[in-house]
């Protein structure tokens, strides 16, 4: 019988190095999300691109082996875009769950200039579903659930609080219905916060929800009622109440920097604890979007500013306790609107792929109408986003971070290609990934000596490696 050929290894294409002192590097493996701190030397003998080790059994094969369990050596023969693949199809292909967002109205209580939906409001009156609407909703989902082990329901919007009877009833059907199934269920809300009073929290501790994101603002102004009045001093109110009785994601829209409404905001959250209540505290970028409000002229901050400002801020966040997202792990499913397990129904009983394109019917791919025989799909709109590929751009299968970023948001890849380009997201994203790679690793006492040390909470899970 043949020998068995021999394996060379070689560098991980998705090792991140930076640059730490006393001659460290720190390297994140955006696939496995291993992070590691070495010494230069060893860095420049065994991870630099090009080198090659036909074995691991040599004076250094402890610490060789320990880089292959974290996915920082691969072996030679092995395309890693492949194994890129292999993970994003067995999530594509896994038939155990189904995620749907529900989008009950697109009415809000605010009127943000960069909202997503801003064109598509107007064109949707307020109204909420009625009884016979909810029914087929959840008929809807009964059907398409058959079989699964997980639900998964995201009220979205507009202002889905504007329908918490909606939501509540619809609940109260689901909730028993999977339970009688055996199956898992688990649900989110996405809200501006205002109308998140007591009498709401009420209500939405019987709907099973994991937790609720609430978004606020930078500067705090943007976010205004349509009376022009406040909404900050309410909303944080309302989250001192609600975060000790459903856990609460804080989400920071960063409009333009200002500093001192950073400290205002800051100050707020400690002078009410939210500082040791929040699950989780995040910064995200807004820019002017596809189908923004009517007449919106919106400016968004330049994306390289964004990074900048978002670091300075991360880091003062954690200095104060908020639960700052480490944002450094690899994604495991991308987008959902590219899964077939995923569904967005719209308040006119459509099915989309993605929330932005809610309210725009020539976007949908079906309806949820109570027909005995329904309409097949419109696979015009349902085929693009089922056959999206992370690995069609050519800079997106070169990066090392494409793990990390999926290659951004496949809505603005296909309807606004130039926006990526134009914003500098790439560079921009790299950047704030090695600073974030580099928090961490400073954070951590074990990664102050020379040796190699796998700074925890990072090392990869049981078969993600080959």
């Amino acid at each position: 019988m043949p020998a068995a050929a021999q394996q060379v290894w070689v560098p991980s294409r998705f090792n991140l190095a930076v640059d730490l002192p006393r001659q460290r590097k720190a390297v994140l493996n955006t696939f496995t999300g291993a992070l590691v701190v070495i010494g230069t030397q060893f860095w420049q003998r065994h991870l630099v691109p090009g080198c090659e080790f036909p074995s691991l059994q040599d004076k250094s094969a402890e610490n060789l082996e320990l880089l292959q369990s974290q996915g920082l050596l691969v072996s030679k023969d092995v395309d890693e875009l492949d194994l890129v693949r292999v993970r994003y199809l067995s999530e594509y292909f896994r038939d155990s769950r189904l995620s749907v967002t529900l989008v009950p109205t697109l009415a809000c209580n605010l009127s943000c200039s960069y909202c997503f939906e801003g064109n598509a409001q107007s064109l949707s009156p307020v109204r909420a579903w009625t009884e016979e609407r909810e029914n087929q909703v959840v008929q809807h989902i009964a059907k398409a659930a058959s079989g699964k082990r997980v639900l998964e329901v995201c009220w979205f919007g507009g202002e889905p609080l504007l329908c918490l009877k909606t939501i509540s009833r619809i609940s109260s059907l689901l909730i028993p219905a999977c339970e009688q199934a055996g199956m898992e269920y688990s649900a989110t809300l996405v809200t501006n916060g205002t109308l998140l009073n007591r009498e709401a929290v009420a209500v939405l501790e019987k709907c099973r929800l994991n937790y609720i994101q609430v978004t606020v603002d930078i500067p705090t102004s943007e976010k205004r009622d349509w009376r022009g009045g406040g909404t900050i001093d309410a909303v944080l109110d309302n989250l001192a109440f609600a975060a000790g009785k459903i856990p609460v994601n804080l989400r920071i829209n960063m409009v333009r920097d200002d500093p001192a409404e950073f400290e205002r905001l800051y100050d707020a959250l400690v002078q009410r604890k939210l500082h040791q209540q929040l699950k989780k505290f995040n910064f995200a970028y807004v820019f002017a979007p596809e189908c923004g409000p009517l007449g919106c002229h919106f400016a968004a901050m330049p994306y390289p500013t964004f990074t900048q400002v978002n670091t300075r801020e991360r880091r003062r966040a954690k200095m104060l306790g908020l639960p700052v997202d480490e944002g450094c792990q690899p994604q495991a499913i991308g987008c959902l609107a590219t899964k077939r397990h995923g569904m967005v129904i719209g308040p006119d009983a459509l099915l989309y792929k993605c929330p932005q394109d809610v309210g725009l019917p020539g976007r949908s791919y079906g309806s949820i109408s109570g027909d005995s025989t329904p309409a097949p799909p419109n696979l015009a709109n349902l085929v693009p986003w089922l056959m999206y590929d992370w690995l069609q751009y050519e800079d997106c299968a070169q990066c090392p971070a494409l793990p990390g970023c999926g290659g951004g948001c496949p809505h603005v890849q296909r309807f606004q290609p130039k926006e990526f380009k134009n914003m500098e997201y790439c560079e921009c994203f790299l950047q704030m990934l090695r600073e974030r790679i580099r928090d961490r690793a400073l954070a951590n006492p074990g990664s102050q000596s020379g040796a190699l040390h796998v700074v925890p909470g990072t090392a990869p899970k049981a078969g993600v490696t080959a």
